[in-house]
């Protein structure tokens, strides 16, 4: 992978071009990469700097969130084991972002980063949410190497606080956060926002090309016209941003831009027969053929219910149309099939 170094100088900030220094035009980098590690020092002042309050508010934190973690910090910092795991995590968020880049193997280091957390605060993510805070230089170098502007960029990053909005309904109303594979492949900086929907770089498993692929925040209702300018956006955006990947499009595929992909609990026809083309759902999934259904119970209990194992599925509820079709299933044993969808525009 052709690489350009992010400089490191101060965690959390903006840097223009001719900081990190500027490329020569028409050069376009397959990825990015930290000149060095943070020190827990670096770290440390990061997260009590005076700006800390608006960085949190950038990356989405707010509310209930915000205040609770800013009053864990100075907590988390006093624990030498805590502030070196963190400094860790944030080495290998910040370690390097583009086309290949390997996402931070957060999962793998869940158990014990949720262990070293316990004594200042029952549950789970503290380590990894402050990681991310403190390391966001690396994939916003490589957001601008891309056409994200500076507020987009962060638009982007902002998921972090929807992850854990996300994790607080699904955890009993406790500071959180458990979708780290995902914020972790978000500061590879392969996923972008436009609009109702968000899209990443992915490489096909049948064939290696890259195509795009679709996910649903939960931001409220997909409506149509919505959806529509999202995908024209996409369709915009990768090829200008993108045209090494439209130049390297195996013959026969579809047109880089044009060709996505949606792995989720909502790529089910069900949804279609029983919702009908009429409603938001089912328009949406129409949109797409679906080419592989498999088991997903809990997929479908986590983004239709907020619920997490163990849960009982008879007492999930029944509000809507949608909660009666997926409640139904989950708890007379038919259960529910996530699938892959596959959209040529």
């Amino acid at each position: 992978m052709t690489r350009t170094d992010a400089h490191p100088s101060v965690p959390g900030r903006s840097e223009s071009d001719a900081e990190r220094g500027a490329l020569p035009e028409g050069y376009l980098p397959t990825g990015v990469a930290a000149t060095g590690a943070l020190t827990e020092d670096e770290v440390t002042r990061a997260l009590t700097a005076d700006d800390r309050d608006a960085l949190l508010e950038r990356l989405g934190i707010t509310d209930q969130d915000h205040e609770e973690l800013s009053a864990l910090i100075p907590r988390a910092l006093a624990v030498p084991e805590v502030l070196a795991a963190i400094t860790r995590t944030a080495h290998l968020l910040r370690a390097s972002a583009g086309l290949d880049a390997p996402a931070a193997p957060l999962a793998d280091l869940a158990e014990a980063h949720n262990a070293l957390q316990q004594p200042l605060a029952p549950g789970e993510g503290l380590i990894a949410i402050l990681a991310h805070v403190v390391s966001t230089d690396t994939v916003r170098t490589w957001h601008a190497r891309r056409r994200l502007s500076e507020a987009q960029s962060w638009h982007v990053l902002s998921d972090l606080g929807q992850q854990m909005r996300v994790h607080r309904a699904s955890s009993h109303g406790r500071l959180g956060l458990h979708q780290v594979s995902w914020t972790a492949m978000n500061w590879c900086g392969r996923l972008v926002h436009l609009g109702r929907l968000q899209f990443d770089l992915h490489r096909s498993a049948a064939d290696g090309r890259w195509i795009i692929g679709v996910h649903i925040p939960a931001t409220g209702p997909l409506d149509p016209a919505d959806v529509e300018a999202s995908f024209e956006a996409a369709s915009a955006y990768f090829p200008e941003a993108y045209p090494d990947l439209v130049a390297a499009a195996p013959a026969g595929a579809a047109a880089f831009g044009r060709e996505f992909e949606c792995h989720s609990w909502l790529m089910n026809r069900v949804l279609v027969d029983s919702l009908g083309t009429d409603s938001n759902i089912g328009a949406f999934v129409d949109r797409f053929e679906i080419l592989e259904n498999s088991r997903d119970d809990d997929g479908a209990a986590f983004f239709v219910f907020s619920a997490r194992p163990p849960y009982d599925p008879a007492a999930l509820p029944r509000r809507s149309r949608l909660e009666r079709e997926v409640g139904g299933r989950l708890a007379d044993g038919r259960g529910w099939e996530s699938g892959r969808g596959h959209l040529v525009r």
